[in-house]
């Protein structure tokens, strides 16, 4: 007798439906304190950082897109990373960054996300 064993599909569906309300609840907290940081970078900022992180073109490719030096491009993005960093060192959320609501990894991934 042969017995089926359970995909690959249905453990990725238990592992789902263990996050606990608390985990859910930081990653919407991660979310939000990215899109605020990202929504308050000046536009020229914002514009290199999401053509780069979001919509994955190269320096290159954001240079010719916008018209402006590949050099250009490296500082505003290098500058919009380094705006977003400091907001969340210094924003009103602060006391959330230190208490664990904020974790970089997720930082990293709602960049991605955006």
């Amino acid at each position: 007798m042969t017995v089926a064993m359970e995909s690959e599909q249905d453990g990725s569906e238990l592992a789902a439906e263990r996050e606990t309300p608390e985990a859910i609840l930081i990653e919407r907290s991660n979310r939000q304190l990215v899109q605020r940081a990202i929504d308050e970078l000046p536009a020229h900022y914002r514009e290199v950082l999401l053509l780069c992180e979001v919509e994955e073109m190269s320096y290159q490719q954001i240079a010719e897109t916008l018209s402006i030096p590949i050099g250009t491009v490296m500082s505003r993005l290098a500058r919009a990373r380094r705006a977003i960093r400091e907001s969340f060192k210094s924003g009103p959320e602060a006391h959330h960054v230190s208490r664990g609501v904020f974790h970089p990894q997720a930082y990293e991934r709602g960049l991605r996300s955006v």
